[in-house]
């Protein structure tokens, strides 16, 4: 069980605002999803069989080989503002 510290911490965390008179409920969610887990963490898995994934697993992506590419200058030749060797871009925050 989780205690009122724990959940004030906790909702710190989450960067959740979470009012004094709020926090018994929130406390109590946060029980009852506890609780749910702790059940299926403790659910008996004996003679269980391991799940399969039924689908193929294979990659459809292509070999990571080394190639030429492009010169930095071809890159940048369009570019409406450069800074040395990058793209030059408005700050966003």
């Amino acid at each position: 069980m989780i205690q009122k510290d724990e959940t004030k911490e906790l909702a710190w965390v989450a960067r959740i605002a979470v009012d004094e008179k709020d926090i018994p409920e929130f406390q109590d969610k946060i029980n009852q999803k506890l609780d749910f887990y702790t059940a299926i963490a403790d659910a008996p898995t004996d003679g269980v069989l391991k799940t399969v994934n039924p689908s193929r697993l294979n990659t459809v992506l292509r070999k990571d080989v080394a190639a030429p590419s492009m010169s930095i200058e071809d890159a940048l030749e369009n570019a409406p503002e450069v800074y040395e060797t990058s793209f030059k871009i408005p700050k966003i925050l």
